[in-house]
């Protein structure tokens, strides 16, 4: 379970294709239950905050089966408990998560601090190196995380950064504007975005202050 829930720092969920696949929301945790031998066992999976667990029911006698968990034991048929185990969870994420394309450190500080804050990952809707991060209430975007090119923010530098849009108000938009640092919204509306490479050239403690006020807006 550790193995797989390490793998998950590599991945980012779509939880649409969550419930699609099977799994049902109660509250904030996800679960499926499928049968994994058949007549013998079923298994239930719970996923919250990038996390996954699981329990083994025993069909015949309705008790939970511990013995895959336990990693000092050992033998054939536990063994291809786990072996079956694993399989189901590859088929998950196979399915329903996105390989996290965003490898700059403090790309991957703004999205743990999404995460953490508001329980929002991002989403890939597209077959590209975007994401965007949507309001949980109103489901509209407050942040959008892309690769681009430094070219593209008028930067004579063709090198590749990551970067992120964030709603912002107007008057404090054109107030700290300066085409360095701070840039008017990269592929959205220049009026009520911002653009900030996410290089360390703006701290990310003053990036989550921004970030805070997008989702607000």
């Amino acid at each position: 379970m550790n193995d797989v829930n390490k793998l998950l720092n590599n991945y980012e969920v779509n939880l649409e294709k969550l419930i699609e696949y099977g799994f049902i929301k109660d509250n904030n945790i996800y679960k499926f239950n499928d049968i994994l031998i058949k007549n013998k066992f079923s298994i239930e999976i719970f996923y919250n905050n990038n996390k996954f667990d699981y329990k083994i029911w025993d069909l015949n006698t309705k008790e939970e089966y511990i013995l895959p968990k336990i990693e000092s034991i050992s033998g054939e048929f536990v063994s291809n408990i786990r072996i079956l185990i694993n399989e189901k969870f590859t088929s998950i994420i196979t399915k329903c998560f996105n390989e996290n394309i965003f490898k700059f450190k403090q790309s991957k500080e703004i999205i743990s601090y999404i995460k953490e804050k508001y329980k929002i990952n991002p989403e890939f809707l597209w077959k590209d190196e975007n994401a965007v991060f949507r309001h949980s209430n109103n489901k509209k975007w407050f942040g959008i995380m892309m690769k681009i090119t430094k070219d593209k923010l008028g930067i004579k530098d063709n090198s590749l950064v990551e970067i992120i849009d964030l709603k912002i108000k107007p008057e404090k938009l054109m107030a700290i504007v300066d085409n360095k640092k701070y840039f008017l919204g990269y592929h959205m509306n220049k009026k009520h975005w911002l653009t900030i490479i996410l290089d360390y050239s703006i701290p990310t403690k003053e990036i989550y202050k921004f970030i805070d006020e997008s989702y607000n807006k």
